[in-house]
């Protein structure tokens, strides 16, 4: 017959293995509640990263639905209209308004050109994102509006066609906001490539936002062509800040991550 001291020491022992048990218990199902969120959270992310891709993906075949038929349809019909009337002219004794007519109408075909252009990018396509960006500060500089510098320090590594499209479509969605709301006369493009990363520096001397305001706006009634920004960069996995750098200076940087 065991004396009480070791039933006693059993006693504790017992009791010390059960509230063992129990806490490897309870931080065992803690863990596993744990990585069963974080699987949830995973999920839940990818969820709405597709989400975003499909939304950006109808965007686009839209706008390349639209070009083809600015393009093909209404832009061989002007086409044709103004061989009718180059024909008639011909024919004509005075051809004054004519001719003011046909002017009209390749003003008419260079717009719906450029509308195409800006809709469905072919430069982008075969030329790649460097040529296309570059192009577009030329288009931006020759209206007049304003004077566009456009500096690349080296050429850019390929990437992806989904990251170089989201680039390129928010640069485009920022110049036009510049040109429409800033009044600037002045607008700079750089691009500097890092080792894992590719800066994108928009800066103007015109009225211009700071991560604050832009924030604000967001989250506003409104605003799609911010919030279409918001879900390319959430695409590519970039991000975007706006910095005021004196007054009448402000600058816009995008960085996008670069898989080599």
């Amino acid at each position: 017959m065991q004396d009480p001291v070791s039933l006693f020491i059993i006693g504790i022992a017992a009791m010390l293995l059960l509230a063992f048990g129990i806490i490897f218990f309870v931080v065992m199902y803690q863990r596993r509640v744990i990585r069963h969120q974080q699987e949830i959270k995973v999920l839940y992310e990818l969820k709405q990263q597709e989400l975003i891709n499909a939304s950006i993906q109808g965007e686009e075949q839209e706008r390349m639905r639209i070009a083809s038929e600015l393009h093909d349809d209404v832009g061989a019909t002007l086409s044709s209209v103004r061989l009718f009337l180059h024909s008639a002219a011909k024919q004509s004794g005075d051809g004054s308004i004519i001719d003011q007519s046909r002017e009209l109408l390749d003003d008419s075909i260079q717009k719906i050109r450029n509308i195409s252009h800006k809709l469905q990018p072919s430069t982008l396509e075969y030329l790649g994102l460097q040529k296309s960006l570059q192009a577009l500060a030329e288009s931006i500089g020759r209206s007049g509006d304003l004077q566009f510098r456009f500096v690349c320090h080296q050429d850019l590594p390929s990437m992806h066609e989904n990251v170089e499209l989201s680039v390129y479509r928010i640069i485009q969605e920022l110049t036009t906001n510049i040109l429409k709301h800033a009044g600037a006369t002045m607008l700079s493009l750089e691009i500097v490539p890092q080792q894992d990363s590719i800066s994108f520096c928009l800066e103007h001397n015109g009225a211009g936002l700071t991560d604050v305001t832009y924030q604000e706006l967001i989250y506003k009634k409104g605003a799609i062509g911010l919030k279409n920004i918001v879900n390319r960069l959430k695409s590519i996995n970039a991000s975007i800040s706006f910095v005021q750098i004196v007054p009448d200076n402000f600058r816009i940087t995008i960085t996008t991550p670069v898989e080599r």
